[in-house]
């Protein structure tokens, strides 16, 4: 468990000078911490109940809990860190012990009328879900239910302690704490923006020295999917790429400046965490590397790396971009070599699946896969999956009882739910190849799922 007084100072120090983007999460968090405060007279007036409770859930690295100490650093309140290194104990009774004296010590302070926050940090590993607890677990919760519930919201103008939690796995967590009354609201910290990824750039290379032909905003938008801590040790490599190439840089200060050069190495280097384990590296095949096709890649071009490149200019006409793309055509006639150049052109993440990946002796294993390769893609956007031997994956259902043809009829119906699904699909391109067209089922074939096919022939 980690206290600290956070007392700003400077008056004019605000959250922005430490953290960029995330203008929601910011915002909420502002509410939840200065409004009983700031609106304590109209809150008697109307007996208002303020909310106690927030949860911070997104992936990895985007910044929820430098968030939490910038915001609780620019309203000068109290901060007490509870994570599950620091409460788990051997003995029983121990860690339930930790939880009260936190609790304890942030009333303590809100008595003396001053914000008090307690921030839980990976409250999935301290309040997993039910089904996958040990004993050990279920005191622990239940120990946090009772404190979170004997926290009763207050109309009153004293103070009270707000409870703030962070995960990345936002489905492991115990659905009882996901109620009003405990955590009231839930905010999703992003991968950032085209926008946000150019703000954090400009945020870490405020003391940095860029040569003039450095242009941060390309920079911001070639960075599909890097999130805030990528984008950290994206500047921190650049840096030391000039530090390497510079040989005075100890005698002569100041020599060395961050050129594009630079940056373009760093990238070379650092990617996407994100997408780390599930993506391939973009082969470097140009549409020159491939004689003859004329129309066909300019067909590719128009599908492909317009909605990328020019999505403004989409939105701005109401044109909706491609969902998915077919070629199909007799073995080796460029498919897949097609599919590569694309991607290499587009500049996208780049996720390749095939038919003997998804196929697993475990019931469920292949469409966990395929869900988690679409999740991944959704928030590392603009993004391209490609399916080689697409026919294997999406093979047409019916006509037989074995359990390879369940298989086989499962990842089709996750497949079809993901294409064209409740959840809305954005930013994602589905690219398939087959030599056998005839072998895919019809529900693939229709607008909304493959909305462009094209033949490849001799």
């Amino acid at each position: 468990m980690e206290s600290c007084s956070s007392n700003n100072g400077n008056e004019e120090w605000r959250a922005e000078n430490a953290i960029a983007g995330n203008g929601e999460a910011i915002e909420a968090l502002r509410e939840l911490i200065t409004f009983p405060l700031l609106y304590s007279r109209e809150s008697q007036k109307l007996g208002l109940k303020w909310p106690r409770g927030l949860l911070l859930h997104g992936p990895p690295g985007t910044g929820k809990t430098s968030l939490v100490r910038a915001v609780v650093r620019e309203c000068g309140a109290h901060l007490t860190v509870v994570s599950p290194h620091s409460v788990h104990r051997a003995h029983a009774g121990e860690s339930e012990k930790i939880l009260r004296e936190a609790f304890a010590e942030a009333s303590s302070h809100s008595k003396l009328g001053k914000p008090s926050v307690i921030f839980i940090d990976e409250i999935d590993v301290l309040c997993p879900r039910r089904d996958s607890r040990r004993e050990q677990d279920i005191r622990v919760a239940s120990q946090l239910f009772m404190l979170m519930d004997s926290n009763k919201p207050s109309s009153t103008s004293v103070p009270q302690v707000v409870v703030v939690a962070s995960t990345n796995r936002v489905d492991a967590i115990d659905p009882a704490l996901r109620r009003s009354g405990r955590f009231d609201a839930e905010i999703e910290v992003t991968t950032p923006t085209e926008e946000e990824r150019f703000q954090i750039l400009k945020l870490y290379t405020r003391t940095l020295p860029l040569d003039s032909s450095v242009d941060l905003r390309a920079i911001a938008a070639s960075c599909n999917g890097y999130v805030g801590a990528d984008l950290e040790a994206l500047c921190r490599e650049a840096t030391m790429s000039a530090i390497r190439k510079s040989s005075n840089v100890i005698e002569e200060a100041g020599v060395c400046s961050l050129t594009m050069d630079d940056w373009k190495h760093a990238r070379s280097v650092i990617g996407p965490s994100i997408t780390r384990g599930v993506t391939v590296e973009i082969p470097k095949v140009s549409w020159e590397d491939i004689g003859g096709l004329k129309n066909l890649k300019k067909k590719l071009q128009q599908a492909v790396e317009w909605p990328l490149k020019h999505s403004a200019a989409f939105s701005r006409m109401g044109v909706s971009p491609l969902r998915g793309i077919l070629l199909h055509g007799p073995p080796g006639c460029s498919k897949t070599t097609l599919a590569k150049a694309a991607a290499h052109a587009a500049q996208a993440s780049f996720f390749s699946l095939s038919g003997a990946e998804l196929y697993s002796m475990y019931v469920g294993e292949g469409e966990a896969l395929l869900r988690n390769t679409f999740r991944r893609a959704r928030l590392a956007a603009p993004s391209i999956i490609f399916f080689d031997e697409a026919d294997v994956v999406a093979a047409k259902r019916g006509g037989s009882s074995s359990s390879n043809i369940g298989v086989g009829e499962r990842l089709l119906s996750t497949l079809l739910t993901e294409m064209d699904g409740l959840e809305q699909v954005k930013g994602i391109l589905v690219l398939a190849a087959t030599n056998r067209p005839h072998a895919i089922d019809a529900a693939l074939m229709r607008p909304g799922r493959f909305d462009l096919a094209n033949s490849r022939r001799y």
